[in-house]
């Protein structure tokens, strides 16, 4: 008996309705389920937690607009496929229809960008004893938009009827592990200080040097930055003198923190750079714009030397001296700064990386 994912991210396809805030169109450009939190989005996991439930297919649909991009993300799923649509729920049917004919009678559908950390085997037994064409998820907050489906029924009935109308749902899964919804911004927060926290099973990416301090693969770090656990460093960010990155926070990929700026309980979304000694405090950043969250106010920043897009790959000499972070190697890699860029350090200097810059 075969066994299939259909995944559709994306605020706009939930089959239940959402207030999605200003905040998240005056912050974002994309679907919550597409950032990178602590190293990997939210979608990404998702589908890994599909491929490990043993599914014989995943298939992904979304629009082009939010899908541009995405798909080298996932290029070592080998069972997963991405197909860009118009229209959701009709190629939903379809490739249900698909399923059907290739022999995988039962499809997970997951809409909208929530992520959760439920048994799906579990599920699927549940949906399977149950007898239904379609078997809904929930937690202690409501209905969620994940469904464990009958292919071969799902065909023959409206397919937004199957997804948005609460009297074709037979029976309800009741999940009680880790959930979030993903509905506007601060749950992003919510996500990457989960992770830190070691509250869902998932964790941040690359490698953990100390407990509590992830940093992903290609991370350059200055000697006299300091990190206090638990805080995430993603792939290819660069870290620079006298920086101070405090407990819960996640600095995302190819992003880059300039001298003397102090990042606490934020998360800097991949590729923004932040200006000179500054501070970000209860936020998160996006290129230029700003979401303070305990006003809930987006600020765009006009003026690129405070906050911009950032552009990955500098020459080591713009950067000086730093440790770059290897997943491959037993130790990290040590750089200098070419001729005349030395620093004017003493050994003791060089101890103090190892003693303060990766502080608990």
């Amino acid at each position: 008996m075969g066994l299939g994912a259909i995944v559709v991210p994306g605020e706009r396809y939930r089959s239940t309705p959402a207030a999605a805030p200003d905040n998240t169109n005056l912050l974002l450009s994309q679907p919550l389920a597409y950032l990178d939190i602590a190293g990997r989005s939210p979608v990404e996991r998702t589908i890994e937690r599909f491929v490990q439930a043993d599914v014989d297919a995943v298939s992904v649909l979304q629009d082009e607009a939010s899908f541009r991009g995405m798909k080298p993300t996932f290029a070592s799923f080998e069972k997963v496929e991405f197909q860009t649509v118009p229209d959701p729920y009709p190629a939903i049917q379809r490739k249900m229809r698909e399923f059907s004919r290739s022999g995988i009678e039962h499809s997970f559908v997951l809409i909208g960008n929530s992520y959760g950390e439920t048994d799906l085997l579990d599920f699927f037994y549940f949906h399977r004893e149950a007898r239904q064409v379609a078997t809904q998820a929930m937690n202690r907050e409501g209905a969620l938009d994940l469904w464990v489906v009958n292919s071969s029924k799902a065909q023959a009935c409206d397919p937004h009827g199957v997804f948005a109308d609460p009297k074709t749902i037979g029976s309800s899964y009741f999940i009680r592990e880790y959930v979030n919804r993903l509905r506007q911004p601060c749950d992003l927060r919510r996500l990457a200080y989960d992770l830190l926290q070691r509250r869902c099973t998932a964790r941040p990416s690359g490698r953990e040097v100390k407990r509590g301090i992830w940093i992903d693969e290609g991370a350059e770090i200055h000697r006299s930055a300091r990190i206090v656990a638990p805080a995430f460093i993603g792939r290819g960010a660069r870290i620079m003198a006298d920086t101070l990155i405090t407990r819960n926070s996640s600095i995302e990929k190819n992003c880059c923190l300039n001298y003397g700026t102090v990042v606490e309980d934020s998360s800097v979304l991949q590729n923004t750079e932040i200006g000179i000694c500054l501070d970000v405090c209860h936020a998160i950043a996006n290129g230029n714009r700003l979401l303070n969250l305990q006003r809930d106010v987006v600020i765009e920043i006009s003026d690129p030397t405070v906050m911009r897009f950032s552009l990955p790959g500098k020459p080591v000499a713009a950067r000086g001296w730093a440790r770059k972070f290897s997943l491959f190697g037993r130790h990290e890699q040590e750089q200098s700064a070419p001729a005349g860029l030395q620093p004017k350090t003493s050994p003791p200097v060089q101890h103090r990386l190892e003693t303060n810059a990766i502080k608990r």
